[in-house]
C-alpha cells in the first residue's frame, strides 16, 4: 500500500467506521456534517474515511467518531457490541499513535512513493494549476493600454459580479468533492473567459493539487478524444470557445459523451470543466432538430449555463468606481464605455467599431466578407484569396469604378493595424510547421509553409466584430462574388459548411458547386448531400449520384452511411449498387466505433448482408477490440446472431466482456444482459449481473431502475434481491425527478415497498425545492406513492415560497401540482409571486403563464400580469413564443397588447431558432392584418436559412424550383453539366 494510505489496525477501524456509516447508518452523518463537527473540509473527512489520507491531529478525528456514534445512538445501533468497540476512543488513539510511529519510520518508502506520483502524474493531461500563471495563454483577452501607463499588472483589477457568484458556487462544489460543469453563456468581450480565469484563485490554495488541462492540438475535438480516458481526479477541463470542441458534425458529439462520462465518473472525480460559448452558438447546440445533430452536447449542457451580461448594472458601477483610482484602464473605462460596456471597452471594442464603421468602401467590403464568411460556417483561419475575391462584389459600381488598383495593399494595412494595444480588425495567422513539437522525424520536416488546402495568407477577423456580424448582418445573403470566391478558395472543410449555408438560403446551385468542392477535396458527407440537393432539383438525373457513388473516398464511417441512405432514399439503384461494388466495408476507417452501428444498419436496409458481415469482422479482428463498452459489446452480439455467425460470437465471448466492461450505464448493461441471453451465454450474464450486484453505482437513478426493471422481467429474484439489499433507494440522487419517478413505479411493481417509503421519505426530507418542474413531479409522486404525512412534509418546505421564478412550464405543472394535493394557500401565493415577479422576457413562457391562469379561472392574476405590460418587455428574440403570445393575447382580447406588441415590428426583429417558428409567426400575422410585417417576415426567411420555410408560402415551391439568386430573384434553370 502506498504510504498516503493506511495500514494495520488504523485501516481495519476507519474502513469499519466508513462501512458503519455507509451502510448501517445510510451515510449520516454527511461528509459535510462531520466536517463541521471536525472543523476541517468535507473532502478531508472523505479521504480520511476512504482511507487516502492520515490526519494531522488525533483530536478532530476523534470528533468525527463521536459524531458518528451520536447518530448512532439515535438509530438505536449503539448498544451492538461491535459498534461499541468501534467507538471506544481509547482503541482509536492507540491505533493512531502505531500508525503515526509507522508513519515515521517509513520516511524513505514515501520518498520513493512521491517520485512514483510524480511520475504518473506527468502522465495525466494538463499542468498543475500552480504552474498556470498567463492568462493569455488560456484566451483572456489583452486589456487596452492606457497612454504612458507602466507598471500595470497584466490584466485590470477585477470586479466581481452576479454570475461570477454562480459560477464560484460551481467551483466550490467541484472543490468539495463533486464534479461540475459551468458554461458561461455571453456576448463577445462581455467577460466570460476572465470570470473563469478568477474562478481558478478558489482552487489554487487548496489542499489538494489541482491540473488545468486545455486541450488545442492536433485540433480541439481531437486533443480532447485523445486524452479524455487519461483525466484524472482534481482537473479543470478548460472549453473556451466551446463551439470548437462541440459543434463539429464528425466529432463534437464524441467529444460531449467523454466529457458526460468524465463527470459522471466517481473514480475520476472530482473534474471541473468550464467552457464559454457565445449565445448563438448555446442555441445551436442546445436546440433539438431534425435530424438531432447535438443530441450528447444538448445533455451535457442543458442547466449549466450561467448567463453573462453584455453590461455592467448600477451597483456593479458603483462597485467599479470604487476601484478605478487603483487602475487608469478602469478609470477610462468607467468615464467612457457606453451603457456601461466595460469589459468590452477594456477588450478595445470601441477602437475596433470606430475603425470598422469609418472604413472606407472597399476595406469595409473586406470586412464584410469575412464576418458573412464566418457567421455562415467557415473556420477562423480566412483565406485572403477568398475574402479578395469576394470584396468587390459588395460594392456598388459607382464605387468599385473609383477603387484605385492598390486597394488591396491599403485594405490590409489597414485592418491589420493594431488599435490601442490590442489587435486589429483582421490578424495575420503565422502558418508552417508548428513550433516545439515532434510531430515527425528530424529531416524529414515538409517543406510547406502554407495549410494543407486554401492555400497562401490567411487571417483571423476580431472575435467583436465577429460577433456584431453575426447580429448586424443576419438579414443578408453575400453577393455572387462572395459564393464563387468561397467555391474557388474556401479549404475543404469550410467548403461543405458553406455549401450548407447556401442551400438553406437556397443559393442551390452555389449549394451544388461547393458541396462538389468539397466531395472531390475527400469529405463524402458533402457527397451525401450533394446526391439529396440534385435529387431535389432534378429527381430523373442520375448522374450526380452516380459521380458521387464512383468518385468520393469510403474512409468516412458517418459520410459513407448517410451516402448509402440518400442512394436508397432517391431510389438510385445502379448508383447504390456501384457504390457497394466498391467495397465501402472493407475500405471505412474503424479506428473509432461511433459510427459502425449507423453503417451496419445502413448496409443492411441497402442489402448488402455479406458487407455488414466483413465490416462487423473486422471490427472484432482489430488489434484492440472495445470490450469495456456495454452498448458496443451488445450490439455486435446482436448483430453476429442476427447474421448466424456463430463462431464469431464465441470469439467475442471468448475476450470476457461480462467481467470487463464497464459497470457504469444501467440502460448500457440491461441491453448486454439481454443479448448474452439470447446467444445463450449465461455462465456470462451470471458474471455480469453479479458485478453489477456487487459494483453498480447507486447514486445512478435512472441505471438502479433499468436493472431493476430487467432483473424483474427475466424473474431473477435472488439477483433482484441482492441488490434490494444494498439500500438504493437510500442512496440514489434524487436531483432529476423524472427518474426518481420511474424508479418507484420499478419498486412498487416488484413489492419493494420499504424502499418506496425510504425513499419518498427522503423526496419529502430532502429534494431541492428550488426546480419547479421538479417539485411539481415529487408533489405527484408523494400522492401517487408516498404518505399524506409525507405530502405534509413537503408542503411544511414552503414551496410556493422557495421556487425559482425562472421556468415557466415548470410554473404551472406547480401550480397545478399545489392545487392536486388540497394546498390552495400556496397556489395562491405562488400564483401571487408569478404575477408580480416573474420575468417578463420570456415570450413563450408568459403565454404559458397566461393560458394556466385562465383555465384555472385565475381572471384577476391574468388581468394583474397583463397590467405589467408584458408585450412591452418580451424579448423578441424567438419567433415561436412571439406568435404563442400574439395568439394568447388576441384570444384574451388584450387588443391592446397585441398593439403595442405590433408596433415593436417583431417581424424586423425575431430570430428563427424554432423549427418552423417563421412560418407559424407569418400566419399569425396574416391573421391580425398585419401584411406588411407578414411579407417582411417572408423576406427575412431565405437569408435566416430557413428557405425550406420560405417555400410553403404562396406559390414558392414552383417559382423557385432551382432556386434563388443573391438579390431574392428566382434562379435561372441549371443542371449537373453547369457545375466545374
Amino acid at each position: 500500500m502506498a504510504t498516503g494510505g493506511v495500514d494495520g489496525d488504523y485501516a481495519a477501524l476507519i474502513a469499519d467506521l466508513a462501512a458503519f456509516r455507509n451502510d448501517r447508518l445510510q451515510r449520516r452523518p454527511s461528509d459535510r456534517t462531520l466536517a463541521k463537527a471536525a472543523d476541517v473540509r468535507p473532502t478531508t473527512v472523505g479521504d480520511w474515511l476512504r482511507g487516502a489520507r492520515f490526519p494531522q491531529q488525533i483530536e478532530p478525528l476523534l470528533r468525527v467518531v463521536r459524531a458518528v456514534r451520536a447518530q448512532a445512538e439515535r438509530a438505536g445501533l449503539s448498544r451492538d457490541p461491535a459498534a461499541a468497540s468501534l467507538f471506544d476512543e481509547q482503541r482509536w488513539r492507540d491505533a493512531y499513535q502505531a500508525e503515526a510511529r509507522r508513519r515515521a519510520n517509513a520516511t524513505r518508502t514515501h520518498v520513493l512513493a512521491e517520485q512514483a506520483h510524480t511520475v504518473l502524474e506527468g502522465l495525466r493531461p494538463g499542468r498543475p494549476l500552480a504552474q498556470v500563471t498567463d492568462p493569455f495563454q488560456l484566451e483572456v483577452h489583452r486589456a487596452i493600454e492606457v497612454g504612458d501607463a507602466t507598471g500595470l499588472p497584466q490584466l485590470p483589477r477585477y470586479v466581481p459580479r452576479e454570475h461570477d457568484r454562480r459560477l464560484a458556487q460551481v467551483v466550490q462544489r467541484a472543490a468539495a468533492g463533486t464534479s461540475a460543469l459551468a458554461v458561461l453563456v455571453g456576448g463577445s468581450s462581455t467577460g466570460k473567459t476572465r470570470a473563469c480565469w478568477e474562478a481558478l484563485h478558489l482552487l489554487r490554495d487548496r489542499d489538494e493539487p489541482w491540473r488545468l488541462w486545455h486541450p488545442i492540438d492536433p485540433t480541439r475535438p481531437d486533443a480532447v478524444l485523445a486524452d479524455i480516458g487519461k483525466v484524472g481526479p482534481y482537473t479543470v477541463v478548460w472549453l473556451n470557445e466551446a463551439q470548437f470542441y462541440l459543434a463539429d458534425d464528425a466529432l463534437g458529439e464524441r467529444v460531449a459523451a467523454g466529457l458526460r462520462e468524465l463527470l459522471r465518473d466517481p473514480d475520476r472525480g472530482p473534474v471541473l470543466v468550464l467552457a464559454t460559448l457565445w449565445p448563438n452558438h448555446w442555441a445551436t447546440l442546445t436546440t433539438r432538430t431534425d435530424p438531432d445533430r447535438h443530441a450528447q452536447a444538448r445533455e451535457l449542457l442543458d442547466g449549466h449555463d450561467i448567463r453573462v451580461p453584455d453590461a455592467f448594472s448600477e451597483t456593479d458601477l458603483k462597485a467599479l468606481a470604487e476601484h478605478s483610482a487603483e487602475d487608469p484602464r478602469l478609470r477610462e473605462a468607467a468615464r467612457y464605455a457606453a451603457d456601461g460596456q466595460i469589459t468590452q471597452y477594456l477588450a478595445g471594442v470601441p477602437v475596433l467599431m470606430h475603425r470598422y464603421t469609418h472604413a472606407p468602401p472597399i476595406t469595409k467590403a473586406l470586412i464584410h466578407a469575412a464576418m458573412d464568411a464566418r457567421r455562415l460556417g467557415a473556420g477562423p483561419h480566412l483565406p485572403l484569396a477568398l475574402l479578395a475575391d469576394a470584396a468587390p462584389g459588395y460594392l456598388t459600381d459607382t464605387e468599385w469604378e473609383q477603387t484605385g488598383e492598390d486597394w488591396l495593399e491599403r485594405a490590409l494595412e489597414y485592418v491589420t493595424t493594431p488599435c490601442n494595444g490590442i489587435p486589429g480588425i483582421l490578424v495575420p495567422i503565422k502558418t508552417g510547421t508548428p513550433r516545439n513539437r515532434r510531430t515527425r522525424r528530424a529531416g524529414l520536416a515538409s517543406a510547406r509553409t502554407g495549410p494543407a488546402d486554401g492555400h497562401g495568407p490567411r487571417y483571423r477577423l476580431a472575435d467583436y466584430l465577429e460577433q456584431h456580424g453575426r447580429r448586424t448582418r443576419a438579414d443578408e445573403i453575400p453577393p455572387i462574388d462572395f459564393w464563387t470566391a468561397a467555391a474557388a478558395h474556401a479549404p475543404r472543410a469550410d467548403q461543405a459548411a458553406l455549401g450548407r449555408a447556401a442551400r438553406s438560403r437556397g443559393l442551390y446551385r452555389d449549394a451544388a458547386q461547393l458541396l462538389k468542392n468539397a466531395a472531390t477535396q475527400g469529405d463524402t458527407s458533402a457527397g451525401a448531400a450533394l446526391v439529396s440537393l440534385m435529387h431535389a432539383v432534378h429527381p430523373t438525373d442520375r448522374r450526380p449520384a452516380g459521380w458521387v457513388a464512383t468518385q468520393v473516398p469510403l474512409t468516412d464511417m458517418d459520410g459513407v452511411s448517410l451516402l448509402l441512405d440518400g442512394l436508397r432514399e432517391a431510389r438510385a439503384d445502379e448508383q447504390l449498387a456501384a457504390l457497394l461494388a466498391r467495397d465501402p466495408a472493407a475500405q471505412v476507417d474503424i479506428s473509432g466505433s461511433g459510427g459502425v452501428l449507423a453503417l451496419l444498419r445502413s448496409l443492411r436496409a441497402a442489402g448488402a448482408v455479406e458487407q455488414e458481415a466483413a465490416l462487423l469482422g473486422r471490427v472484432l479482428d482489430r488489434s484492440e477490440p472495445v470490450v469495456r463498452d456495454a452498448i458496443e459489446v451488445a450490439w455486435q452480439l446482436d448483430h453476429l446472431r442476427e447474421l448466424g455467425a456463430h463462431e464469431r460470437v464465441t470469439t467475442l465471448l471468448a475476450r470476457d466482456p461480462a467481467a470487463r466492461v464497464d459497470i457504469r450505464s444501467g440502460f448500457a448493461l440491461t441491453w448486454l444482459l439481454e443479448s448474452l441471453r439470447k446467444v445463450g451465454a449465461e455462465e456470462q450474464a451470471a458474471v455480469l449481473a453479479g458485478r453489477i450486484i456487487a459494483e453498480f453505482d447507486l447514486r445512478d437513478t435512472s441505471g438502479v431502475a433499468w436493472l431493476l426493471e430487467r432483473f424483474r422481467a427475466t424473474g431473477a429474484a435472488e439477483r433482484l434481491s441482492a441488490l434490494l439489499a444494498r439500500n438504493p433507494a437510500a442512496r440514489v440522487d434524487i436531483g432529476e425527478a423524472h427518474h426518481v419517478a420511474t424508479l418507484l413505479e420499478k419498486l412498487r411493481a416488484i413489492g419493494a415497498h420499504q424502499q418506496v417509503a425510504v425513499l419518498t421519505g427522503r423526496i419529502a426530507a430532502e429534494f431541492d425545492l428550488r426546480d419547479a418542474a421538479g417539485t411539481a413531479v415529487m408533489l405527484a409522486v408523494l400522492k401517487e406513492f408516498g404518505t399524506d404525512r409525507q405530502v405534509a412534509a413537503l408542503l411544511a418546505r414552503d414551496p410556493a415560497a422557495r421556487v425559482e421564478l425562472r421556468d415557466a412550464f415548470g410554473l404551472v405543472r406547480l401550480l397545478d401540482g399545489l392545487r392536486a394535493v388540497g394546498a390552495v394557500e400556496q397556489a395562491a401565493v405562488l400564483t401571487e409571486r408569478i404575477v408580480g415577479e416573474f420575468a417578463l422576457h420570456d415570450a413563450s413562457g408568459v403565454d404559458w403563464l397566461l393560458d394556466a391562469l385562465r383555465e384555472s379561472g385565475a381572471h384577476e392574476a391574468v388581468a394583474a400580469l397583463l397590467a405589467r405590460n408584458p408585450a412591452a418587455h418580451v424579448d423578441l428574440d424567438d419567433a415561436l413564443g412571439v406568435a404563442r403570445l400574439l395568439n394568447r393575447l388576441r384570444t384574451l382580447g388584450a387588443d391592446e397588447q397585441v398593439a403595442v406588441l405590433l408596433d415593436r415590428d417583431p417581424a424586423a426583429k425575431v430570430c428563427f431558432d424554432s423549427p418552423l417558428g417563421g412560418i407559424v409567426l407569418f400566419r399569425t400575422l396574416q391573421a391580425l392584418g398585419a401584411d406588411e410585417q407578414a411579407a417582411l417576415l417572408v423576406r427575412r426567411l431565405p437569408a435566416a436559412g430557413r428557405f425550406d420555410e420560405f417555400l410553403d408560402i404562396d406559390d414558392h415551391r414552383e417559382r423557385f424550383r432551382f432556386g434563388r439568386e443573391p438579390d431574392g430573384s428566382p434562379a435561372e434553370p441549371w443542371s449537373w453539366d453547369d457545375l466545374q
